[in-house]
């Protein structure tokens, strides 16, 4: 084997990784954003969703490519459970914000819920988070930012929680079973999202601590 190609395989490829990271918070926050914005401009769910989805695909390649860079690479420039970590909550976010404009459109809802836009909003406030504190992993440098950004997932998931608590008691004071299980599927999954983005952030807070 030549040496360049032990080399490769030994010396951490940092910047693969930290670039992967990056464009699955980019992704995510894309997903969290575009769900954000179909909430306030309720029109073309199909089409809007099908976007979405397009994006989920995205996210697809590039946690298979994160993880194919890692069964080839002998030394990380991180802990491997902190990094799988890190993208697998980063790819769930994804697929939960796909899957939340999937049955949008699935159950022809007419109109969400205020808490569902609510929630998106706050989704979509919670990766812009998620991608800067991914983007100051790359040097110690910029550690703080990243822990910055992490009381502020912190706090946005927090208002989530309550949000998610009111829109459930909203939600019941209806008398249709069917309307209730329709929209209480969108809002478990778009809160779900939220709490996958601070599985996230923890990841990111365990890196620094390891690392700072």
């Amino acid at each position: 084997m030549p040496f360049k190609t032990i080399k490769q395989f030994i010396v951490p490829q940092e910047h693969v990784f930290y670039e992967l990271l990056e464009a699955q918070a980019e992704t995510a926050h894309a997903a969290a954003s575009a769900l954000s914005e179909l909430m306030h401009d309720y029109k073309d769910v199909d089409k809007a969703a099908k976007s979405i989805k397009h994006i989920e695909h995205k996210g697809d390649e590039l946690v298979h490519e994160l993880y194919a860079q890692l069964n080839k690479t002998f030394i990380v420039p991180m802990d491997h459970d902190d990094l799988s970590g890190l993208a697998t909550a980063l790819d769930d976010v994804i697929d939960l914000a796909n899957s939340s404009a999937k049955y949008l459109a699935v159950y022809q809802i007419k109109k969400p819920l205020p808490s569902m836009v609510k929630l998106s909003d706050l989704l979509s406030k919670q990766t812009a988070e998620l991608l800067a504190a991914t983007q100051a992993l790359k040097s110690s440098n910029t550690f703080a930012r990243a822990t910055h950004a992490g009381v502020e997932i912190n706090r946005l998931e927090n208002e989530a929680d309550d949000v998610y608590t009111q829109g459930l008691v909203d939600l019941f004071e209806s008398d249709d079973a069917v309307f209730i299980l329709k929209h209480k599927e969108v809002l478990d999954r778009i809160e779900s999202a939220c709490d996958r983005v601070k599985q996230a952030s923890h990841a990111v807070s365990s890196i620094v601590m390891k690392h700072g």
